[in-house]
């Protein structure tokens, strides 16, 4: 029996055995977990705002030491198991979740937010950086599809992520310190702590984590076998100089959190180092195994939240850092090119040689200030209104150019900062965001929840976007949800404020991108724990952006209409395991708003299913899988290759916990059956896309105090 027959058999007898037992599990098993759980499981959630059926978006919840058992590592696997979710990354590794197959090349598309603070950076308006952030530091992951989540003014186009850390501390419910380590596959190594404090008016948490590893991966040829960055007219081709071999993509990370309260007074604040491989390359040729790039990510946000008779005040002030930092070989050994420089000043064209190829530091530092204040108002009876501001100014505050000579070609590198800038050093904006939102308990089985944002920019404008949603409760078993709302994103500062690229090159006369979205929503609960939801979802995206071949200057260039069905099943069969399982289909159709052409939904899997099961062997020793598949998916119109395969996935994860010393140690290995993945490239980029890790095998060692 080959490998991959095996491993369709074994899954297709795994879910069948599922759907079986859960099929004749036992009603009386049902309702008694109705009875006994209800109580506590409201209690949890009013404390702990998890209480996400009631609440007016499409959302799931995620805890941390669910995900810990399966052998989740980080971030980035946790949200690989929400509905409707895939990954997608491009040539320097900037990763980044796709919602619902929404713009796979606009990284802003969803928005991540650590204990309510933003963390978006500025640069790409990503947060791949904070994608393998490990799971230990996360109590709780709250993720909401759509662009139903208003977090204090801020507009979530494709989704919102809410990473909620062990900072969250309730009577009751009190987290423990703890020290983790972990080592893995790629030389992969991690150590990081939580540590908090008390007295009777302060709290008080710090959590630290290091992680690196080693990682790299197979690639090629790379963008020069297309003759991308050759121009037989100009009596240069560079096709030979095409490579083959691994694309260093590591990463080391040092990150120190710290959240105080006291009072009525907090701080948040955190600083990220994350330093990765420059991947693929920036210029698509295959850097060198030390070449980087640099992200790091740091902020500092003051509060301030009183509740003064029927009015709760809530105010913020922050301040943001981010860069991209990139020092690299650009371009392979015998080159020969266009002289841009000299071209960029009059037009002339020359070539020339760079024997030992070209390299290249670039550095765009950034911040953002940002102030908000909102009341909200409890005074009416059955109204609960919120309103107030939020106010950002963004800035680029250092800008360096170096290259290798482009006049005479040789290596020693030159200060372009001032004659031939990557990047507008003098890149700024200024937002601002006006929110109203009143939610109406109409009964108590009917809730409404409606408002509006408007936003004004130093740039262009997204203007008024309102939301309205509605969650009916026919009983305890039964709810349903309706909304509708609009949202935007605007386009990040490389979209808008990128120069002397030939990849890419900004454009600061760019529309934000706009969404109207329409969903509809049933959950069925079995108990508090166990239920069925199902939800359609219409979303008509206008002015969305990127570049093409024959332009690289990014344009509002298409409208894509996306339609699709999510369903979301978590229970279990017996007493001691934990099923959970999801499934999306979703497809739509592109505009080409120069042409007026249409085109069937690319780059986007059509099939998505993912789905987990945990099994407590003893009550000390669980087992666990994880299995997830992708559709295949339709490349760009401009693309002439086949589609990019379709894959499926098998983790399995051993847990043990040991109660009298409070550790646990976990062994999983990833990709049991060795499947091949891949995220697709851009045309005339790597022929063979962005190959990804195969099988991979973890051990993590815990200790809570």
């Amino acid at each position: 029996m080959n490998r991959n027959l095996f491993r369709n058999t074994l899954i297709a007898s795994t879910l069948s055995l599922i759907n079986f037992t859960s099929l004749n599990a036992q009603n009386n098993d049902i309702l008694s977990s109705i009875s006994n759980d209800m109580n506590r499981f409201n209690t949890v959630a009013t404390i702990t705002k998890q209480n996400e059926h009631y609440q007016p978006y499409i959302i799931s919840v995620f805890q941390g030491k669910d995900l810990e058992k399966l052998g989740i590592l980080n971030l980035k696997e946790a949200l690989q198991l929400v509905p409707g979710v895939d990954m997608a990354t491009d040539n320097v590794n900037i990763q980044t979740p796709i919602f619902r197959g929404s713009n796979s090349l606009g990284y802003g598309q969803s928005k991540l937010f650590i204990d309510d603070v933003l963390v978006n950076n500025l640069f790409f308006d990503s947060y791949s950086e904070y994608l393998g952030m490990p799971i230990e530091m996360i109590k709780r992951i709250e993720v909401v599809r759509g662009p139903g989540s208003k977090t204090n003014g801020v507009n979530a186009y494709a989704g919102s992520i809410k990473i909620i850390t062990y900072a969250e501390d309730f009577k009751d419910f009190e987290s423990n310190d703890k020290l983790v380590f972990k080592y893995g596959s790629n030389k992969y190594r991690m150590g990081g702590f939580i540590k908090k404090f008390k007295t009777e008016n302060l709290d008080a948490t710090i959590d630290f984590y290091y992680q690196k590893d080693d990682k790299k991966l197979y690639a090629g040829p790379d963008g020069y076998a297309t003759g991308s960055m050759s121009s037989v007219p100009l009596g240069y081709d560079n096709t030979a100089l095409s490579q083959t071999g691994d694309a260093p993509v590591w990463n080391e990370d040092y990150s120190l959190g710290l959240n105080l309260k006291y009072k009525d007074f907090s701080v948040k604040g955190r600083y990220l180092d994350h330093t990765q491989g420059s991947a693929y390359g920036i210029n698509r040729s295959l850097p060198q195994d030390d070449d980087r790039v640099k992200i790091p990510n740091y902020y500092l946000e003051l509060g301030y939240n009183k509740d003064i008779g029927n009015f709760d005040v809530e105010i913020k002030a922050g301040v943001k850092y981010d860069a991209f930092d990139s020092k690299a070989k650009l371009a392979p050994n015998g080159l020969v090119y266009l002289d841009a420089y000299q071209y960029s000043i009059d037009g002339t064209i020359n070539t020339v040689n760079f024997p030992d190829g070209i390299y290249g530091e670039h550095l765009a530092k950034q911040r953002t200030l940002y102030q908000s204040s909102y009341l909200t108002y409890n005074g009416l009876d059955q109204h609960l209104i919120t309103a107030g501001y939020r106010l950002l100014k963004e800035e680029t505050i250092e800008m360096t150019s170096k290259l290798s000579n482009w006049t005479t070609g040789d290596v020693a590198l030159v200060d372009y900062t001032e004659t031939y800038p990557f990047f507008d050093k003098n890149a700024k904006r200024y937002t601002q965001i006006f929110s109203l939102q009143d939610q109406f308990q109409y009964s108590d089985k009917l809730h409404f929840m409606y408002g509006f944002n408007y936003e004004k920019t130093s740039y262009e404008n997204a203007g008024v976007e309102p939301r309205v949603s509605m969650v009916y409760q026919q009983n305890l078993s039964n709810i349903f949800k309706a909304s509708y709302s609009r949202a935007h994103r605007n386009p990040s500062w490389q979209e808008m404020f990128t120069m002397n690229n030939r990849e890419r090159r900004g454009s600061t006369d760019l529309e934000p991108e706009i969404v109207d979205a329409f969903e509809l929503a049933y959950i069925k609960k079995f108990s508090s724990n166990t239920y069925l939801q199902s939800n359609l979802f219409y979303l008509m995206n206008k002015d969305q952006i990127y570049n093409s071949n024959g332009d690289t200057v990014y344009g509002n260039l298409l409208d894509t209409d996306i339609y699709g069905a999510e369903f979301e099943y978590s229970g279990h069969i017996t007493a001691v395991d934990k099923l959970y399982l999801n499934y999306t289909y979703l497809t739509g159709k592109s505009k080409i708003k120069d042409t007026g052409d249409t085109t069937n939904l690319t780059n986007a899997a059509h099939h998505l299913a993912k789905g987990y099961y945990i099994y407590k062997l003893t009550n000390d020793i669980s087992l666990s899988g994880i299995v997830k598949y992708v559709s295949s998916k339709k490349r760009f119109q401009e693309d002439n290759r086949g589609k990019v395969p379709s894959y499926t996935t098998l983790d399995t994860t051993l847990n043990y916990k040991n109660r009298k010393d409070n550790y646990d140690v976990t062994i999983g290995i990833k990709n049991i059956f060795d499947e091949d993945v891949s995220y697709p490239s851009p045309p005339d980029d790597y022929v063979e896309d962005y190959v990804q890790e195969g099988r991979t095998f973890f051990v993590t060692l815990r200790k809570e105090f």
